[in-house]
């Protein structure tokens, strides 16, 4: 049956950062690119905590105007979870307005860069992100937010879609691969944003891909088969 199983297994969602502390094993890797340092040490990050709903500590990322805030170096065993799976999958949250009694501004995730060994470093293209939650002032898919009188607190799930990238950078032998996250902010707006739980998987929004009625078939009769494989053996 084991045999069976293999032949048609899904992959399994991969946490590459959590954000619920720094002395969470998943945040281990990621650095704050201006000071080349772990986002546990960096003076620019911080764990907050209760500041975005549904989860216990935050990232906060605290830099003012274009910076590449937030970078992840593969480990070997990430390296292998990014090729079996499609989809990257984060929350980008912001304060409201009332953090700078603002009338004007904006904050945003203006590139999500993925960068490996023959591939080059490229921003992905916004036209294979979709989001969910507060992205009425999203720009062409980019994450963004405009600051104006009332605003209240923002937040909101944006996903990747590099399935159509994944043959180039496989491709390049994957000596190396790097995630960059570069965050924008002007006017008035706050000058720190929260990122949550960034992961892999094999639908949009961090969800499990569901297996076509063939494939659960071909997985039945391979176990079927299995079972009939080891039947013979016994005898």
């Amino acid at each position: 049956m084991a045999l069976g199983l293999a032949a048609v297994s899904v992959s399994a969602q991969t946490v590459l950062g959590s954000f619920q502390g720094a002395t969470d094993p998943t945040d281990a890797g990621w650095i704050d690119p201006g000071s080349s340092t772990s986002i546990t040490t960096a003076a620019a990050d911080s764990f907050p905590s209760s500041v975005v709903p549904g989860y216990a500590q935050s990232l906060q990322i605290t830099r003012s105007g274009y910076g590449n805030d937030l970078q992840l170096q593969f480990s070997p065993a990430q390296i292998a979870a990014f090729n079996a799976n499609s989809y990257l999958t984060f929350t980008f949250s912001a304060p409201s307005w009332s953090v700078n009694n603002t009338t004007s501004g904006y904050l945003q995730i203006n590139s999500i860069v993925l960068n490996a060994q023959g591939y080059g470093y490229n921003a992905q293209s916004w036209a294979n992100v979709s989001a969910q939650g507060n992205t009425g002032a999203n720009q062409s898919g980019m994450p963004n937010y405009y600051y104006y009188a009332g605003l209240n607190e923002q937040s909101q799930t944006v996903s990747l879609n590099y399935a159509s990238v994944l043959p180039a950078i496989e491709a390049g032998g994957e000596g190396y691969l790097q995630l960059d996250l570069i965050g924008n902010n002007g006017g008035g707006a706050p000058n720190y944003f929260w990122i949550n739980n960034v992961v892999l998987s094999t639908a949009p929004f961090g969800v499990e891909a569901t297996p076509e009625p063939t494939s659960l078939a071909l997985l039945a009769m391979g176990g079927v088969a299995g079972m009939a494989a080891l039947r013979r053996r016994a005898k």
